[in-house]
């Protein structure tokens, strides 16, 4: 892992930069219209990471006070939006793009509950990863995907064709049939269900929210 070095000076991006990133995954409709998937996506096309660490991005929002990194929120991704009717599934989603890249998502979060089916770690433990360690806890991950239903879902993702270039969806969802969308968010949590369930065999935090809410999510959107 990269250690020390100079701190950059911030930059600003904008829908110039994380659209067409966004649409090298297969665009919005597919990844989530949330920005927390945009950000995510736009990260590991720009900045090609090995790990992508989360915090401050559960989307709960059944706790009085701080819900984000920023402080209180909205439930903004849980909007009436096509795109967001399964939040684990998008991130299941990102989680193989991802894996599919070299790099490996996980939560910091300590919260009880999350929307990340990503592993957990606690920050002390991604800093500890070797370059080696890291090899073998994404070639497990791997291992335990379903990869005929990721390889499913990306076919018909192709075949429906709900590809926008602008990225602006929303100006086109007469053209959406959310059962496809469903359909779609099946299939890829599909794919991760037995490589989160395998997950003992990484060096992860004792809390892991993420297997034992999955079943609640498998058969159908979220609410």
């Amino acid at each position: 892992m990269p250690q020390g070095g100079p701190l950059q000076q911030a930059q600003i991006f904008s829908a110039s930069h994380y659209v067409p990133a966004q649409n090298s995954f297969g665009g919005f409709v597919y990844a989530g219209g949330t920005m927390s998937m945009t950000a995510a996506y736009w990260t590991i096309h720009s900045q090609k990471p090995d790990v992508l660490a989360f915090l401050g991005c559960d989307m709960i929002y059944d706790q009085p006070g701080n819900t984000h990194f920023y402080g209180v929120g909205r439930a903004d991704p849980l909007r009436n939006d096509v795109t967001l009717r399964n939040l684990e599934a998008k991130s299941a989603r990102l989680l193989i793009h991802a894996l599919r890249r070299g790099c490996l998502c996980v939560n910091l979060s300590d919260l009880p509950r999350s929307r990340l089916v990503f592993p957990r770690l606690t920050l002390d433990e991604v800093g500890a990863l070797s370059s080696s360690r890291l090899s073998e806890m994404k070639a497990e991950m791997l291992a335990g995907l379903r990869l005929d239903q990721a390889e499913e879902a990306d076919r018909i993702e192709k075949e429906l064709g709900y590809f926008f270039e602008d990225g602006m969806y929303w100006k086109h969802l007469e053209k959406l049939d959310e059962k496809f969308l469903a359909n779609i968010d099946r299939l890829w949590m599909a794919a991760v269900k037995a490589s989160l369930s395998s997950r003992p065999k990484l060096p992860i935090s004792p809390l892991v929210a993420g297997q034992s809410h999955l079943d609640s999510y498998e058969d159908g959107p979220s609410p």
